[in-house]
C-alpha cells in the first residue's frame, strides 16, 4: 500500500536505540520504497511530491495521546466525518495506534498550498483535537499510512466509517471538492461573540428551560441532539448558565433533559452513531467542563462588543500584530521574562491584544482595573506596565483617561509592519477574507486559553509567582519535553525546569514519559488553599467594584453641583425602602446622594469610602429623601 500511494522515492522511518526500544517520536532516516522489505521501524509518507510540491493528500491527524483525549479526538472525528460525507469526499478512517488518536485520508489531485492552508486554517477552528499544521507543510508534513507500525505497539488500521482503503490509489478530491470542505468547516467555526453564535442544527421549540438564560444560550441548549457539533453545543449551553448565574446543581438538571446538552449524556462512537455515557464518566466531564465555562463566563463579561467589519485592512493589521507579538514572546525571552516586571508587561500587552482582536478594532476602551480583573494582576502594577510599554513604543496611549471615561489605548505596530505594505505586495501577500477571519478565531482561542489559565489566586506574588504562571500557561493537556514548553513560555530553559518543578510539586503538573502536561483536572484552588492566597482575586475585585463606585460618586456629585443633570446609576438588588417616597432637586430615589464634604468644603473621601464598602450609600439616599 505505501509504495503504491506514497508520491516520492522514499518513506521517513524512526531510529531504534540501540536497545531496540523507540523513544523519540522523529522520523530522520530515508528509506528507499524500491527494491527493499519495509523498515523495520514505524515509517511515515510525504503529504506532497518533492517537485512541484503539490498536495497529494490532506490527512487530519486527531491526536488522543491519552485516554482523557480520546474522546475529544472522537467527537472531532464526528464532526468531520459528517462534514465529508455531506459534501461527498471519499475518505478512509483509521485508527492511529491502539492508544487513541485517529487518521482521516483525502486523496488530492495535486492540490497548491494556499487551498491547503485556507482547509489548515479553517479546520483547526473547529477541530481542537486536530494537529492543524500537517495539512500544510509541503515540505516535511508526513503521516503514517494505513498499515504502518506504531512505535508503543499495534499498527494504523482502517476503520469503519470510510471509503474502502483502495480510493487512495485513485486521486480524486479536486480544489473545488475542498473549497466545499473548508466552506463547511466555516459554517461551524465558533463566534468570537457568543452572543452571536448560531445553533449548528435544528432547535426544539418545545424545550423550555428549568431557568432563565441568555436568548443565544436558550436556542443552543435547544438544539435538538447537539447538531453538527454536540461537544462544542454543549459547551456553549455551559457559557451561557453561568453567565446567567446557575448553579451546578441546575447545571446537572439540565444536562438531564436539555437537547442542546447531549455530548454529557452520549459520547461518538467512532464506527458510527452515539453511545451512552457511564454515570460517573458523565458526571466528571460535565464538573469539569463547568469549572472551565465558569471561568471563561469572567473573561466574557469584559469582552467588548464586535464591530461590524466593513474594510478589512484594519483586522488584518491586528491579526498580523497579535500574531507577531505571540511570536516575539517565543522568540525574545530576553524581553518578555528577564524580570517580574516584564512578566508583568506581556501579561497586560496579551490582554489589549484580546481586546481588540475581540472588538476588531485597533483603539480599544481599557480601564486599569477592567484590565486588573480580566488577567489577575493588581491595578498599579497594570498602570506601572502601561507606562513601561508606552516608553517602550509597544503601544500608544490614543486618549487619556478623562472623568468617567477610561484611557484609549492601541497596540503598535513595532511588532509587525505588515500596515506598511502597500500596492500590489499588499494585494499578493495579503489573506482571503474568510482564512483572516478563521485565523483570527483561532488566535481568540489561543489567548482565551493563556489569559484563564493565568488567571488566578495561586500565581499572585504571596503564591507560585508570575513564572510559574508563564510555565502553567504554555502546558497543555499533551505532553511536552521541557524545551518545547520552555520555547513557547519564552523562558530560559534552566528557568523553564524550575517552574515546572515547582507546578508539580504543587500537583499543577504531570511527568509522563515523553515530558509534561497540565492536569486534566483543575487543582489550582487547592493548591492556592495550600498557599494560604485563596480568594486574593476576589477580594481585589471588591475593592475595585468599591473604587468604581466611589468614583461614580464622586463624578455625580461634581456634575451635580456645576449645574448638569447627573447620570442615574445602576445600583445591584432592590434599594432600600423610604418611609415618604419622593424625589428633591437630585431626582428620585435611584440617585446618588450629595457626597460628604468637610466644613471647608472640600471633599471627605474616607468618609464616603466607609459608606460604600459598608454599603450604606443607598441608606444614605434614603434618608435624604425621608428628610
Amino acid at each position: 500500500m505505501t509504495r503504491a500511494i506514497a508520491k516520492r522515492r522514499y518513506v521517513n522511518r524512526m531510529i531504534a536505540e540501540a536497545d531496540g526500544s523507540i523513544r523519540s517520536n522523529s522520523y530522520p532516516l530515508k528509506y528507499p520504497t524500491l527494491g527493499h522489505q519495509p523498515p523495520s521501524t514505524p515509517w511515515t509518507i510525504d503529504l506532497s511530491d518533492d517537485v512541484d510540491h503539490l498536495f497529494w493528500f490532506a490527512a487530519f491527524d486527531l491526536d488522543a495521546k491519552r485516554a482523557d483525549d480520546l474522546d475529544q479526538a472522537a467527537e472531532d472525528l464526528g464532526v468531520l466525518v459528517r462534514i465529508l460525507r455531506t459534501a461527498g469526499i471519499p475518505h478512509v478512517v483509521c485508527r492511529s495506534s491502539p492508544t487513541g488518536g485517529f487518521h482521516v485520508w483525502l486523496p488530492l489531485a495535486g492540490i497548491p498550498k494556499p487551498a491547503m492552508q485556507q482547509l489548515a486554517a479553517a479546520a483547526r477552528a473547529v477541530l481542537p483535537s486536530l494537529d492543524h499544521g500537517l495539512l500544510c507543510n509541503d515540505r516535511t508534513g508526513a503521516v503514517r499510512p494505513p498499515g504502518s507500525p506504531h512505535a508503543r505497539g499495534g499498527a494504523s488500521e482502517v476503520m469503519a466509517g470510510g471509503d474502502d482503503v483502495d480510493v487512495l490509489r485513485t486521486p480524486s478530491v479536486t480544489a473545488a471538492d475542498l473549497l466545499r470542505v473548508t466552506e463547511a468547516f466555516r459554517h461551524l467555526r465558533p463566534a468570537i461573540d457568543p452572543a452571536e453564535s448560531r445553533p449548528s442544527g435544528p432547535v426544539d421549540l418545545r424545550h423550555q428551560g428549568h431557568r432563565a438564560l441568555p436568548a443565544w444560550a436558550a436556542a443552543h441548549m435547544a438544539t435538538v441532539a447537539g447538531g453538527t457539533d454536540p461537544s462544542r453545543t454543549g459547551y456553549l449551553c455551559l457559557l451561557g448558565a453561568a453567565v446567567a448565574g446557575w448553579s451546578y446543581a441546575d447545571v446537572e438538571h439540565a444536562a438531564r433533559t436539555a437537547p442542546g446538552m447531549e455530548h454529557y449524556r452520549t459520547r461518538n462512537n467512532p464506527t458510527g452513531g452515539r453511545a451512552p455515557r457511564r454515570e460517573r464518566e458523565s458526571a466528571t466531564r460535565l464538573e469539569r467542563q463547568w469549572a472551565k465555562a465558569q471561568d471563561r463566563a469572567l473573561t466574557y463579561r469584559y469582552a467588548p462588543q464586535e464591530r461590524a467589519q466593513r474594510d478589512l485592512t484594519e483586522l488584518r493589521g491586528i491579526v498580523a500584530t497579535t500574531e507577531a507579538m505571540l511570536n516575539a514572546f517565543r522568540v525574545s525571552p530576553g524581553r518578555w521574562t528577564r524580570a517580574e516586571a516584564d512578566l508583568h508587561d506581556s501579561t497586560v500587552l496579551t490582554a489589549l491584544a484580546w481586546l481588540s482582536l475581540h472588538s476588531g478594532q485597533r483603539d480599544v476602551v481599557a480601564a486599569l482595573r477592567s484590565i486588573a480583573d480580566l488577567t489577575g494582576v493588581p491595578s498599579t502594577t497594570v498602570d506601572r506596565s502601561l507606562q513601561r510599554l508606552r516608553a517602550a513604543g509597544w503601544i500608544t496611549r490614543q486618549r487619556s483617561a478623562d472623568g468617567p471615561n477610561a484611557a484609549v489605548w492601541r497596540v503598535s505596530n513595532q511588532f509587525s509592519t505588515a500596515d506598511e505594505q502597500d500596492g500590489p505586495h499588499q494585494e499578493v501577500t495579503a489573506r482571503p477574507p474568510a482564512e483572516l477571519f478563521d485565523v483570527r478565531a483561532s488566535l481568540v482561542a489561543e489567548l482565551d486559553d493563556r489569559i484563564d489559565a493565568g488567571r488566578h489566586d495561586v500565581f499572585t506574588r504571596a503564591g507560585l509567582g508570575p513564572t510559574a504562571r508563564r510555565a502553567y500557561e504554555s502546558l497543555t493537556t499533551d505532553e511536552q519535553n521541557p524545551e518545547t514548553i520552555a520555547t513557547r513560555a519564552g523562558l530560559p530553559l534552566g528557568r523553564a525546569r524550575a517552574a515546572i518543578a515547582r507546578l508539580r510539586r504543587h500537583s499543577l503538573a504531570i511527568a509522563t514519559p515523553i515530558g509534561w502536561r497540565r492536569r486534566l483536572h483543575d487543582l489550582r484552588r487547592h493548591a492556592a488553599r495550600l498557599l494560604g492566597v485563596d480568594g486574593t482575586l476576589a477580594r481585589r475585585s471588591q475593592q475595585y467594584a468599591h473604587e468604581r463606585e466611589q468614583w461614580a460618586w464622586w463624578n455625580a456629585d461634581v456634575t451635580y453641583r456645576a449645574g448638569r443633570t447627573p447620570k442615574q446609576r445602576t445600583r445591584r438588588g432592590p434599594g432600600q425602602p423610604v418611609m415618604f417616597r419622593t424625589t428633591d432637586d437630585r431626582g428620585d430615589d435611584t440617585m446618588w446622594p450629595a457626597y460628604p464634604r468637610t466644613g471647608a468644603g472640600w471633599g471627605d473621601h474616607d468618609t464616603a469610602w466607609r459608606f460604600v464598602r459598608r454599603g450604606l450609600v443607598q441608606e444614605l439616599r434614603d434618608v435624604e429623601l425621608v428628610a
